[in-house]
């Protein structure tokens, strides 16, 4: 009936709202917080998670992308414009980096900075968007293709901050150069146009 499903949707929204907190992708007692579980039971009243087939939908909600279309639609619109805006902010260190006198100032205040747009930003926000192409719950994040290439990313950017802590204006380059294939080969899996796009 109408009204059962979109009950059963209103189940799946309020799931992924719990579980869009974290990159765990399965509910457990310690993700569900007190207003959360409380969350679920109202909705439990009205007999939408009792039958086995609402389980199933609520399971794949949790799951993340298991739920396929809907829950990479609403990954990608989350966490999309954070990535792209942080990609920006990093493209833009070239301007400082490659000038006659380098200076490391903006690429410090872009790794220390908490701001949207800054690298602590999309630490969370870079991972969380490669887990979202993840097409099954069994599937381990770490496994994915996307965010091992988020991974490797991000060990260059451990390498870089290294040196910026050095003041090593060289290897400080150097890392920045070998992180830029780094970063388009994760672009390219969370479907987001390349640098030289961006």
């Amino acid at each position: 009936a109408p009204h059962q499903y979109q009950l059963r949707s209103t189940v799946a929204v309020e799931v992924d709202r719990i579980t869009s907190t974290g990159s765990s992708t399965s509910l457990s007692a310690q993700q569900i917080s007190r207003r959360d579980a409380v969350s679920l039971a109202s909705l439990a009243t009205f007999g939408i998670i009792t039958t086995g087939s609402t389980t199933d939908q609520v399971a794949n909600a949790s799951g993340g992308a298991t739920a396929g279309g809907v829950y990479l639609l609403s990954a990608k619109q989350r966490y999309n414009a954070r990535v792209t805006a942080a990609v920006k902010g990093y493209l833009a260190l070239s301007a400082s980096l490659d000038a006659d006198n380098p200076s490391l100032e903006e690429t410090k205040a872009y790794f220390t900075v908490d701001a949207v747009g800054s690298w602590k930003d999309v630490t969370a926000a870079g991972y969380l968007l490669a887990n979202a192409f993840r097409r099954s719950s069994t599937t381990p994040p770490d496994s994915l293709p996307s965010v091992k290439k988020w991974k490797a990313f991000a060990a260059e950017q451990e390498n870089l901050q290294k040196a910026l802590k050095k003041k090593d204006v060289k290897k400080v380059k150097e890392s920045y150069a070998l992180s830029q294939p780094l970063l388009n080969a994760y672009l390219e899996l969370v479907e987001l146009p390349p640098t030289a796009e961006i």
